[in-house]
């Protein structure tokens, strides 16, 4: 994770602090939500330092301090003890900007938990978030590193809690961790906390962590959507720097584009074009949370919509650049992926660009 306030544009390089920063975007939230009940906002974002001229942009970076500690006296001052759970469970993925879209759009519980943290400084700095595994046990961590922003009540359970309501948009609103940890101390609403979450619930811990059953993270996201990801990302890695997406990805990304201008896409060939096994390259690709098979879709989706705009392209040429035998099997793919034939893809988008 980066301490250094993310980059927003190529404009925006020599601005860079080192300073734990979160986007304005998530601000926007808490405040949007204490004025639709009637609290005015303005004294107190004045009082940490925050400015309402911030909000006009939603990748405005603010103080991560000011922000918790806007959080915390918002939650005092409205009497309201669990604003930010209340805030979590409300959001919506577009909320959060791209980084909640892709968590949405992802395969599986444990890509999009293992995207969302790979991606998170483009939305909050100086945090580490990720997946843990301790034996049988997986759990889900998130911390502000500053040990000196405290209290962090609301900012915790807020984090916690999107995460439980982006999870249950995809896997149902029955879906529920199997225990909480927070390090603050146990509030008088512990029950009402428990409720919400479905979980057992510790107090005084020493990190924040929600621990997920291992079955759960192999469940199907409904609505996935492959071939948006890769968009979400190339943006998300120019808000963060050009250095974002590790070499190894780019590697196999750069290995599979070849193999499929060639005719043909196996994780034997892939792999020894970057000079590892099979099992080698299987093992580091789930490390980033994603699948070999995953990312050949996802190119080959992404190539194919581009290639079928152009009516001078033959569909037998459209499969052979996506590294099908035939257009036979190329055409049984994108329907799985569109739900319709290439050829009516193909003329639906000249009509729309006439």
């Amino acid at each position: 994770m980066r301490d250094m306030v993310p980059r927003l544009t190529k404009s925006y390089e020599a601005s860079s602090q080192p300073i734990a920063s979160i986007r304005s975007s998530v601000l926007s939230v808490v405040v949007g939500a204490l004025e639709a009940t009637g609290v005015s906002t303005d004294h107190l974002l004045a009082q940490h330092g925050l400015s309402r001229l911030t909000l006009d942009d939603p990748y405005n970076p603010v103080s991560l301090k000011n922000y918790v500690a806007f959080f915390e006296d918002a939650a005092r001052m409205s009497s309201q003890p669990m604003l930010g759970i209340r805030l979590g469970n409300a959001i919506k993925a577009e909320d959060l900007g791209p980084v909640g879209v892709l968590y949405t759009m992802m395969q599986t519980l444990r890509s999009a938990i293992v995207r969302f943290s790979h991606f998170f400084p483009a939305l909050q700095g100086s945090t580490k978030l990720g997946l843990s595994v301790r034996g049988d046990a997986t759990w889900l961590e998130y911390q502000i590193e500053d040990q000196t922003i405290w209290p962090r009540r609301q900012d915790t359970e807020f984090t916690l809690a999107l995460i439980c309501a982006l999870t249950r948009s995809r896997l149902g609103r029955g879906w529920a961790p199997e225990e909480i940890h927070f390090e603050h101390s146990a509030p008088t609403n512990g029950r009402d906390m428990a409720h919400f979450f479905g979980a057992v619930i510790r107090f005084d811990q020493p990190i924040n962590r929600m621990l997920i059953r291992t079955e759960d993270l192999d469940l199907p996201f409904a609505s996935a959507n492959p071939a948006a990801i890769a968009i979400i990302e190339q943006h998300l890695n120019d808000l963060i720097g050009d250095g974002v997406v590790p070499a190894f990805e780019d590697a196999v990304l750069q290995a599979i584009m070849r193999c499929m201008k060639r005719g043909e896409v196996t994780l034997e060939l892939v792999a020894s074009r970057l000079g590892i096994g099979p099992r080698t390259l299987q093992r580091r690709l789930a490390a980033t949370g994603r699948t070999f098979r995953e990312i050949v879709q996802q190119q080959r989706h992404g190539t194919a919509t581009v290639l079928l705009k152009d009516e001078r392209i033959a569909l037998g040429v459209v499969a052979g650049n996506l590294g099908y035998a035939d257009t036979a099997t190329m055409s049984r793919a994108f329907k799985t992926w569109t739900g319709q034939s290439p050829r009516a893809y193909s003329k639906k988008n000249r009509r729309e660009a006439r």
